[in-house]
Protein backbone atom coordinates (compact mmCIF):
# COMPACT_ATOMS: atom_id res chain seq x y z
CA UNK A 1 0.00 0.00 0.00
CA UNK A 2 1.32 3.22 -0.77
CA UNK A 3 0.77 6.89 1.01
CA UNK A 4 1.24 9.92 -1.51
CA UNK A 5 0.55 13.64 -1.69
CA UNK A 6 -1.25 15.67 -3.62
CA UNK A 7 0.27 18.58 -5.91
CA UNK A 8 -0.21 21.12 -2.70
CA UNK A 9 1.17 19.30 0.00
CA UNK A 10 3.63 18.07 -1.95
CA UNK A 11 4.59 21.55 -2.99
CA UNK A 12 3.64 22.94 1.02
CA UNK A 13 6.18 20.21 2.03
CA UNK A 14 9.55 21.66 -0.42
CA UNK A 15 12.19 23.49 1.14
CA UNK A 16 11.42 26.51 0.88
CA UNK A 17 7.31 26.32 0.71
CA UNK A 18 5.88 26.93 -2.28
CA UNK A 19 2.47 28.20 -1.08
CA UNK A 20 -0.45 27.16 -2.86
CA UNK A 21 -2.87 30.17 -4.57
CA UNK A 22 -5.62 30.88 -2.34
CA UNK A 23 -8.56 29.60 -4.49
CA UNK A 24 -7.26 26.21 -4.09
CA UNK A 25 -6.19 26.47 -0.18
CA UNK A 26 -8.50 28.34 2.71
CA UNK A 27 -10.13 30.43 -0.47
CA UNK A 28 -13.46 32.13 0.18
CA UNK A 29 -15.86 30.20 -1.98
CA UNK A 30 -18.18 32.86 -3.64
CA UNK A 31 -21.84 32.22 -5.51
CA UNK A 32 -23.61 33.58 -8.77
CA UNK A 33 -26.75 32.74 -8.52
CA UNK A 34 -29.69 33.41 -11.45
CA UNK A 35 -32.70 31.68 -13.45
CA UNK A 36 -34.49 32.42 -16.22
CA UNK A 37 -38.25 31.74 -17.42
CA UNK A 38 -37.82 29.90 -20.70
CA UNK A 39 -41.03 30.07 -23.18
CA UNK A 40 -40.17 27.84 -26.66
CA UNK A 41 -36.47 28.96 -26.25
CA UNK A 42 -35.00 27.80 -29.12
CA UNK A 43 -32.15 24.72 -29.42
CA UNK A 44 -28.94 25.92 -30.02
CA UNK A 45 -30.10 29.36 -28.15
CA UNK A 46 -27.76 30.21 -24.79
CA UNK A 47 -28.82 31.68 -21.59
CA UNK A 48 -25.71 33.76 -19.57
CA UNK A 49 -26.65 33.33 -15.86
CA UNK A 50 -23.24 34.22 -14.64
CA UNK A 51 -20.39 36.76 -15.13
CA UNK A 52 -17.14 35.43 -13.26
CA UNK A 53 -14.54 38.10 -12.61
CA UNK A 54 -10.92 37.40 -13.31
CA UNK A 55 -9.26 35.16 -10.95
CA UNK A 56 -12.46 32.99 -10.37
CA UNK A 57 -11.81 28.96 -9.81
CA UNK A 58 -15.01 27.08 -10.56
CA UNK A 59 -15.76 24.28 -8.27
CA UNK A 60 -19.43 23.95 -8.54
CA UNK A 61 -22.04 24.50 -10.59
CA UNK A 62 -26.27 23.41 -9.60
CA UNK A 63 -28.80 23.91 -12.44
CA UNK A 64 -32.49 23.19 -11.09
CA UNK A 65 -35.02 22.69 -13.99
CA UNK A 66 -38.73 22.36 -14.72
CA UNK A 67 -39.82 19.46 -17.48
CA UNK A 68 -38.45 21.41 -20.03
CA UNK A 69 -39.89 19.48 -22.75
CA UNK A 70 -39.50 16.04 -25.36
CA UNK A 71 -35.64 15.63 -26.15
CA UNK A 72 -34.53 19.20 -24.21
CA UNK A 73 -30.94 19.09 -22.92
CA UNK A 74 -28.89 21.58 -21.23
CA UNK A 75 -25.07 22.06 -21.19
CA UNK A 76 -23.17 24.49 -19.20
CA UNK A 77 -19.66 26.81 -20.47
CA UNK A 78 -18.32 29.76 -21.50
CA UNK A 79 -17.75 31.09 -25.12
CA UNK A 80 -14.71 29.59 -25.56
CA UNK A 81 -16.32 26.18 -24.35
CA UNK A 82 -19.46 25.46 -24.65
CA UNK A 83 -19.92 22.41 -22.66
CA UNK A 84 -16.76 23.16 -20.35
CA UNK A 85 -18.52 22.72 -17.28
CA UNK A 86 -21.48 20.40 -18.02
CA UNK A 87 -21.72 18.47 -21.21
CA UNK A 88 -25.08 18.23 -22.61
CA UNK A 89 -27.90 16.61 -20.54
CA UNK A 90 -31.46 15.45 -20.50
CA UNK A 91 -33.86 18.03 -19.33
CA UNK A 92 -37.22 16.55 -20.17
CA UNK A 93 -38.32 16.06 -16.81
CA UNK A 94 -37.66 18.17 -13.81
CA UNK A 95 -34.74 17.55 -11.98
CA UNK A 96 -31.17 18.47 -11.36
CA UNK A 97 -27.76 18.46 -12.89
CA UNK A 98 -24.69 19.37 -11.12
CA UNK A 99 -21.15 19.58 -12.22
CA UNK A 100 -20.23 17.53 -9.58
CA UNK A 101 -22.27 14.53 -10.60
CA UNK A 102 -22.71 15.06 -14.16
CA UNK A 103 -19.84 17.21 -15.41
CA UNK A 104 -16.76 17.77 -17.17
CA UNK A 105 -13.64 16.43 -14.83
CA UNK A 106 -11.76 19.58 -16.64
CA UNK A 107 -14.16 21.87 -15.53
CA UNK A 108 -14.04 20.85 -11.77
CA UNK A 109 -11.09 23.78 -10.65
CA UNK A 110 -11.19 25.60 -13.93
CA UNK A 111 -9.23 29.13 -13.14
CA UNK A 112 -10.76 31.89 -15.47
CA UNK A 113 -7.68 34.29 -15.94
CA UNK A 114 -10.26 37.04 -17.17
CA UNK A 115 -13.93 37.98 -16.41
CA UNK A 116 -16.04 35.32 -18.03
CA UNK A 117 -19.51 34.82 -18.49
CA UNK A 118 -20.75 31.09 -17.61
CA UNK A 119 -23.53 30.23 -20.21
CA UNK A 120 -26.57 27.72 -20.34
CA UNK A 121 -27.02 26.04 -23.98
CA UNK A 122 -30.72 24.63 -24.83
CA UNK A 123 -30.30 21.64 -27.29
CA UNK A 124 -32.71 19.16 -28.76
CA UNK A 125 -35.83 20.65 -28.94
CA UNK A 126 -36.70 24.44 -27.63
CA UNK A 127 -37.61 24.92 -23.92
CA UNK A 128 -40.61 25.54 -21.92
CA UNK A 129 -39.81 26.29 -18.52
CA UNK A 130 -38.04 27.24 -15.32
CA UNK A 131 -34.32 27.20 -15.00
CA UNK A 132 -32.07 27.74 -12.02
CA UNK A 133 -28.53 28.05 -11.98
CA UNK A 134 -25.67 28.60 -9.09
CA UNK A 135 -21.90 29.12 -10.04
CA UNK A 136 -19.70 28.62 -6.35
CA UNK A 137 -16.54 29.72 -7.20
CA UNK A 138 -13.71 30.87 -5.33
CA UNK A 139 -11.67 34.27 -5.56
CA UNK A 140 -8.69 35.63 -3.57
Amino acid sequence: MASVKGVNIVNLDAVPAILADAAEAHGRLRVWFDSYEASALASGSDITVARLPAGATVYETILHHGALGTNVTLQVGDAADDDRLIAATAAATAGKIVLSEDGAIDGFGHHYEAETDIRLKIGGAAATGTIKCAVIYALD
